[in-house]
């Protein structure tokens, strides 16, 4: 089988970007502003990448700024603090070509 295609390297090069992605000093601020964002959220709220984006904007600096905010909502997915409704929602922002994104719901 070729390393192109093995899902176990696959998860492990996820794993590995989300936490240097949050770990990255320069994402720090973005970080802590989103997570105050999230937190005046009620319970029940849905969301989608969109939302976050428009609320807090994304990190100031970084090639990868999107995938600092992709990190963000699965650490909260894997924390427990939002599940996934199993809808898709078209993208509005320019830079996604309308592609499609995951909506997310507040459980905590």
């Amino acid at each position: 089988m070729s390393d192109e295609f093995n899902f176990g390297k696959a998860e492990d090069a996820r794993d590995k970007g989300m936490a240097e992605a949050k770990l990255n000093r320069s994402t720090l601020t973005w970080q802590q502003d989103a997570g105050r964002w999230f937190m005046t959220l009620p319970e029940g709220t849905t969301f989608t990448m969109d939302d976050v984006i428009r609320a807090v904007g994304l990190p100031s600096e970084g090639a990868n700024r999107n995938n600092v905010v992709g990190a963000w909502i699965n650490g909260l997915a894997r924390m427990k603090f939002i599940s996934w409704t199993g809808r898709l929602v078209k993208s509005e922002r320019v830079t996604r070509h309308a592609g499609e994104a995951k909506e997310w719901r507040k459980i905590r």
